[in-house]
């Protein structure tokens, strides 16, 4: 159980890690250098629930729900760590991001992250088979592609915090993108049937 703790928060915090390039850098190249955190994620056998719900049996849920909980504290500790990392692009990003959010409708949210967790399960299908592109150009693709991943939303929304733009309203806006990933995780197992399994 320690382990699970300190791998699922150790998965938040280099999503954190990843996500602040990303709004330090932005447009394509900080797209491409977020996928650092996805590729040392697997690296180390961190446990991100975009990067498990596709291959956990489905009675594993609770432990799902823990993880992503677990993965919210470890994006919490790298948004401290943002915090200190502050730049006019780092705001402006992360207000763009949170405008695109909080304007969103409930199925909006809900239905474009179904398109992130289907590339997530991907790229670590592919990690698994020692095909390692998928994991460095699956991160680009949903990002450029504006999909919402909820353990990135959950490092820009507690950065929001030291930045005055946090609503309230954003957390069900999360909720939604976590029901999407899962969704999303699934259809690659869902669709492939018992060739997923043979991996």
């Amino acid at each position: 159980m320690k382990n699970f703790t300190l791998l699922s928060i150790f998965a938040g915090m280099l999503i954190g890690i990843g996500g602040l390039v990303y709004l330090r850098v932005g447009g394509v190249a900080g797209a491409v250098l977020f996928a650092f955190g996805l590729l040392c994620v697997v690296m180390c056998g961190a446990q991100l629930f975009t990067g498990k719900s596709g291959f956990l049996p489905y009675r594993d849920f609770p432990k799902l729900i823990a993880m992503i909980l677990l993965n919210a504290v470890g994006c919490a500790i790298a948004a401290f760590i943002a915090s200190y990392c502050g730049s006019e692009s780092l705001v402006a990003n992360l207000q763009t991001i949170i405008e695109a959010r909080m304007s969103a409708s409930w199925h909006k949210v809900f239905v474009t992250s179904v398109g992130t967790g289907m590339i997530m399960t991907l790229a670590v299908y592919g990690a698994r088979q020692r095909h390692f592109l998928p994991l460095l150009f699956g991160v680009p693709v949903f990002i450029l592609c504006g999909l919402p991943h909820c353990v990135a939303d959950a490092f820009y929304y507690v950065l929001s915090m030291f930045y005055n733009c946090f609503e309230w309203s954003l957390l069900l806006a999360w909720l939604w993108a976590i029901v999407g990933n899962y969704v999303g995780c699934n259809l690659p197992r869902w669709f492939m049937g018992e060739s997923f399994d043979k991996i």
